[in-house]
């Protein structure tokens, strides 16, 4: 049986609006309980803001990258849950995964965003809006080096997008990056998407504010006509069922209360258990 590796990554520097991703991925390993947790990333709480490569705070960012590659390829991990930390998080852990299954994997982004910006068209030169277009090989140079692999546009589908920039718009429609709906209904609709890219490994990054702020709006850029919190459970454990899931992402917590704890603690249950949902078949 894969082992499931839980890596801790609390970067905040993504978001560069404060410590809140910080304390949200805290709050999360406090919710899943430190015996369920392999390694964390050390993150300043503290950091002097430079751009560099037109990023803010780049200099940190490639630093918990190269720690957490340092982390997976120590622990010789096949499955990873990474607990984020802002949206970008997770760029060490999908590039570890997609060279370790020799590009056989779909990455389902799963965010109100496109994260398509390059350091050129970002309006903020904040890099959580940057990371999925750093992992299809562009980017700032020096993080783009560190990257053990890049993605495809093809291996790449949205679900719950709705918040863009013109230069992503023009990014998805040049590359045909489809944007599937997630709801009860759309289940199978996405499943067809997902093995029509003809890979057998599902990668899932969720950024919570996919979901609609009416159910959960602890997150760090609420948007409005998101999917329903239910949706996003059943949604999670289907995928489960019909596709080994190699990795997954949680990220953009932003710490608001107890009943938002609740919540998250059924979605991390629901996604522990589809992990290994195709182990037990």
């Amino acid at each position: 049986m894969t082992k499931l590796f839980t890596l801790v990554v609390p970067q905040w520097q993504g978001a560069a609006a404060g410590t809140g991703p910080l304390h949200g991925a805290r709050s999360m390993v406090r919710i899943l309980g430190a015996d369920h947790i392999d390694a964390t990333v050390t993150v300043n709480e503290q950091s002097v803001p430079k751009r560099r490569e037109g990023v803010w705070y780049a200099q940190e960012i490639g630093r918990h990258i190269r720690r957490s590659l340092d982390a997976l390829e120590c622990a010789q991990a096949k499955q990873v849950l990474t607990i984020g930390g802002d949206c970008a998080s997770d760029v060490a852990s999908i590039s570890y995964l997609n060279k370790l299954y020799d590009g056989n994997l779909t990455v389902l982004w799963l965010d109100a965003h496109a994260d398509l910006n390059t350091p050129q068209s970002s309006p903020s030169g904040k890099f959580h809006g940057m990371p999925l277009r750093l992992l299809l090989g562009e980017g700032a140079p020096s993080l783009l080096r560190l990257l053990p692999s890049v993605l495809k546009s093809e291996q790449v589908i949205y679900t719950g997008l709705r918040e863009l920039d013109h230069a992503e718009r023009l990014y998805i429609v040049e590359h045909s990056i489809p944007n599937v709906p997630m709801c009860h209904e759309c289940v199978d609709m996405l499943n067809t998407v997902v093995k029509l890219t003809r890979r057998s490994n599902v990668y899932l990054h969720l950024d919570l504010d996919v979901i609609d702020p009416a159910d959960f709006d602890a997150v760090s850029c609420p948007s409005p006509n998101g999917f329903r919190f239910e949706d996003l459970l059943s949604s999670v454990a289907e995928l489960g069922n019909a596709f080994p899931i190699v990795g997954c992402a949680v990220t953009e917590y932003q710490v608001k209360g107890e009943a938002h704890e609740h919540k998250l603690a059924r979605l991390l249950k629901t996604i522990r258990t589809a992990m290994t949902a195709r182990e037990r078949v």
